[in-house]
């Protein structure tokens, strides 16, 4: 497993009907390792505290708040859309740890989209590809 496999979440679709299509992305791996990062780093700066190191000790841990935080903001972010046909909209919500994002566009009347998510077995590695067209009947396909 490479560096891109660890780091790579899987897309999942939380609702797929011929009216509704809703997928979000949620990267627990990224925010996982990001947290066990901080807390090593943290523990460091904890450390040299105990040891009598109080400039070191305090540099550390003020380093890590603030890179740590900074990470974090990056790396906990919650993206979800949908396509709705009944409401002719599309809506992407993106959730971060400043608050909530949502933008609406309005879809055409004959877009087709279809989700595919899948494995590779040769790569060892999950994929998501979202395929859409304009057709003018429900069995026109690419």
């Amino acid at each position: 497993m490479n560096l891109p496999d660890l780091l790579a979440d899987a897309f999942r679709v939380l609702q797929q009907t011929d009216a509704v299509l809703e997928i979000e992305y949620r990267p627990i791996r990224r925010a996982a390792i990001a947290v066990s990062a901080i807390l090593m780093a943290a523990a460091m700066g904890l450390a040299a505290l105990a040891d009598g190191a109080i400039e070191t000790g305090i540099t550390v841990l003020a380093m890590t708040a603030l890179i740590g935080g900074l990470i974090l903001r990056k790396t906990t972010v919650v993206t979800q859309l949908r396509l709705d046909r009944a409401k002719g909209h599309a809506q992407l919500q993106v959730t971060r740890l400043q608050g909530r994002e949502n933008r609406t566009v309005p879809l055409a009347p004959s877009l087709r989209v279809e989700p595919r998510i899948g494995h590779d077995s040769s790569a060892g590695t999950d994929r998501a590809e979202i395929t859409s067209w304009l057709s003018r009947t429900s069995e026109d396909r690419p």
